[in-house]
């Protein structure tokens, strides 16, 4: 593991707070709020081989035993090993287009801009997926019609804002942290430069 990527994985381990930051009482006075769909993105573009997909859903799943079976022991009868599939399977495809926006060099002008953007999907993305598994999952009240799955996606819309901005936010916390320190390493190789990083 290269020096660059020991940074990645430091800012990883500390931004994964993030999802306990802003709990009172086993509720989040944030819903949303985190860091997790920056983690996704800067472990995605940054990380090399499998260590790409497999860390950020490693701390990710982590943090899920500790919430699942400590803070929010209360609405679960037994023991929880796994977290929502649907969230899971949303947080892989964050890293998908991460990997493919960030690390193609003439996908869009600027590296902050692209950064922007695979944010902003990624957003949309989670929104769309972890809604709808809301929606198809039995143990929700929502009817299985095309009005009950209307209902998951409005019911959403307020969590949707927090993903967006905390997306946004802690993306660019992350990679500006990740630049600075990467800076200071011989062997630098700046996420936002306009050079296809392999």
């Amino acid at each position: 593991m290269s020096k660059k990527e020991i940074i990645v994985v430091v800012l990883i381990l500390i931004a994964i707070a993030t999802r306990f930051l802003f709990l009172v009482d086993g509720q989040s006075i944030l819903p949303n709020f985190t860091a997790v769909g920056a983690i996704a993105i800067l472990g995605a573009s940054r990380l090399k081989g499998a260590r790409r997909w497999i860390l950020p859903l490693a701390v990710l799943w982590v943090s899920d035993l500790i919430l699942n079976n400590v803070v929010y022991a209360e609405y679960y009868t037994s023991f929880q090993v796994f977290g929502s599939g649907w969230v899971y399977g949303a947080f892989l495809l964050i890293g998908v287009i991460a990997y493919y926006v960030m690390r193609k060099q003439n996908t869009m002008k600027g590296g902050w801009m692209r950064l922007a953007f695979t944010g902003i999907a990624g957003a949309i993305v989670f929104f769309l997926i972890t809604n709808f598994g809301s929606w198809a999952s039995s143990m929700t009240p929502y009817t299985k019609d095309f009005s009950g799955l209307l209902t998951a996606y409005e019911a959403g819309v307020p969590f949707f804002r927090n993903t967006l901005i905390s997306n946004l936010v802690f993306s660019f916390a992350l990679f500006g942290a990740y630049e600075y320190l990467a800076s200071k390493l011989t062997d630098v190789d700046p996420v936002m430069s306009t050079k296809s990083v392999a």
